[in-house]
């Protein structure tokens, strides 16, 4: 199973980075891949559903399950998509100030657990050579977009 995690401080209050990330409509404009979505029920709350689609480069079909959420603080789910399985879980923490001037910060982590369901015998290699470092970036293109969506609506600036 490969593990790949990847974390953003975003110069703004922990309660707003939480409801931006949550915000359906906002998705597409830092979702990595994403391009709709094509079904949801209950989501976020634990046990709720969500189906999108990605870009036509991206991966497809992806089918989420909640496993948890816990306001503020963590949101696991469980996905599914043609190539891949695996759960995705995301932290949110409150971080200090910098300064007496600078407003509230939030650190939003995510770590990814998956196992490649295609490829045959070599995909094991095939995932630590190539897909891993994907997953990893991908992660990592979603927060930073995250942090820019929070920038462009809230009027935060970005945390060094």
């Amino acid at each position: 199973m490969g593990k790949v995690d990847a974390s953003v401080e975003i110069a703004a209050p922990l309660a707003e980075v939480w409801d931006l990330y949550f915000e359906r409509s906002r998705w597409a404009s830092w979702v990595d891949g994403l391009a709709a979505v094509v079904a949801e029920s209950g989501y976020p709350e634990e046990g709720g559903t969500l189906t999108w689609r990605s870009t036509p480069a991206g991966r497809g079909e992806v089918r989420e399950r909640v496993l948890a959420h816990e306001p503020r603080s963590v949101h696991r789910i469980t996905y599914e998509d043609p190539a891949s399985a695996g759960r995705l879980e995301v932290s949110f923490e409150m971080l200090p100030a910098e300064s007496a001037e600078s407003g509230r910060r939030t650190r939003v982590g995510q770590r990814l657990e998956y196992r490649v369901t295609s490829g045959g015998p070599l995909a094991g290699v095939t995932d630590f050579l190539f897909i891993r470092s994907q997953m990893r970036r991908s992660l990592q293109r979603s927060l930073t977009d995250l942090r820019l969506e929070a920038e462009r609506v809230g009027g935060t600036r970005a945390a060094s």
